[in-house]
């Protein structure tokens, strides 16, 4: 308290000068109307500055939930864009595919499940890598998850616990996928052998069929773990394996597995499907 006295002491003729500025300035604006005129723009001014600022600030900070959204839609349109596929493959005449989508509703079909994850920690330069996920079992998640990302295909889930997920992704030697040439009903094994994340192989492809480099590799729909269609990759080349029957594609993944921060997860496209096999499986066991 003494020390408050004393600054107030040493310093008194400065708040008076600022008291009898204020009282100044008030009679200067208040009985003048140009002065009057001047600061109420002047004010504005400042005060939509002010606001424009705080906006910004605002907006930013809610770009992680526009962010979040914009994920929602993407997965949509790729659940879409899957069962489009699926229902123009499933058209027995042709001449019915261009006007099936004005025809047609595909509302009464079962939409594929996803959910959006976060990639909480992922590895590139190991020989078995993993990619753990911010969700699990309270968010639905389960095991043999077809997991995607904005760009393609990404794996598996593996393993979950109450709120994460290890992924499985291509880039483990364990990783098998179905794939396919766009265009063609003829199904390879995808593989990584180690080495550039960037690349894997389309291994056991006929020779006989017609390839180029630059076409695109897109999964089969041969599983339970991802629908027909989803982007894989481009060939990169391609050559004879050992015994000359079948061609060893070199895919360029489309997936930036170095720089994947979010990912979707989805279901079995056809759990009836799935249990029927299931059935017949574990009565071959008996």
């Amino acid at each position: 308290m003494h020390n408050l006295i004393n600054f107030l002491r040493k310093n008194i003729y400065w708040f008076v000068f600022i008291f009898l500025e204020i009282i100044c300035f008030y009679f200067i604006f208040s009985t003048n109307s140009f002065q009057k005129s001047v600061f109420f723009n002047s004010s504005n001014e400042i005060t939509g500055r002010v606001y424009a600022v705080s906006r910004g600030f605002l907006s930013y900070f809610g770009l992680k939930g526009e962010n979040q959204e914009l994920l929602m839609k993407n997965a949509e349109l790729q659940v879409q864009v899957s069962e489009l596929k699926d229902y123009i493959y499933n058209l027995e005449n042709d001449s019915l595919k261009t006007t099936a989508f004005l025809t047609d509703s595909l509302g009464n079909q079962q939409k594929s499940r996803y959910i959006i994850a976060r990639v909480e920690n992922n590895t590139v330069s190991q020989t078995y890598n993993f990619i753990t996920i911010n969700r699990g079992e309270k968010d639905g998640v389960k095991v043999d998850m077809g997991v995607i990302s904005q760009q393609g295909i990404v794996g598996v889930v593996r393993d979950v616990t109450t709120n994460y997920a290890v992924v499985q992704p291509i880039l483990n030697p364990h990783s098998r996928f179905s794939c396919k040439i766009l265009n063609s009903n003829t199904a390879g094994t995808l593989i990584w052998e180690g080495g550039d994340p960037r690349f894997a192989s389309l291994t056991e492809y006929p020779k006989y069929e017609k390839i180029e480099k630059g076409d695109t590799i897109i999964t089969s729909g041969f599983s339970d773990i991802f629908p027909e269609g989803i982007f894989v990759g481009v060939i990169e080349d391609y050559k004879s394996e050992v015994n000359d029957n079948f061609y060893n594609l070199k895919v360029r993944l489309s997936t930036d597995f170095g720089a994947l921060k979010s990912v979707f997860l989805l279901s079995g496209k056809d759990e009836e499907r799935k249990q029927l096999e299931q059935k017949v499986k574990d009565a071959q066991k008996q």
